[in-house]
């Protein structure tokens, strides 16, 4: 009976935790009136090694994109803010969201936006 209680204990406690930890779902909209409309946007920092492989990523495959840096420009700070961002890269596609450095996802949303350039298939 003990064993019972303390594993009703153990899940209730799991169950409670879970609960406050679930996340409201991000205000597209405020996030993108930060932003602005364009279909591309990436939040990076200078130092960020990743930021650098896919900014060349999305250079190289002909990606226009807007960039904010989220230590440097009070956008990219607010948005970040806003998307609860747990570090960076982050890469707006539309209402798409790619946290980390994930290029063969960001492609295939890319291409499936229409915003790959033909040449970049």
């Amino acid at each position: 009976m003990r064993r019972l209680a303390l594993v009703l204990l153990i899940v209730a406690a799991v169950a409670a935790t879970a609960a406050c930890t679930r996340r409201a779902p991000v205000d597209q909209a405020a996030v993108r009136a930060v932003v602005g409309d364009d279909p591309v946007v990436l939040l990076s920092a200078t130092w960020c090694g990743y930021c650098r492989k896919l900014r060349a990523d999305l250079d190289r495959w002909g990606v226009r994109y807007r960039e904010y840096d989220v230590e440097e420009s009070p956008q990219g700070e607010r948005a970040a803010g806003l998307l609860r961002s747990p570090g960076v890269p982050v890469l707006l596609v539309g209402e798409r969201r790619f946290v980390g450095y994930v290029p063969q996802q960001i492609r295939q949303s890319l291409s499936e936006a229409g915003l790959l350039p033909a040449s970049a298939h």
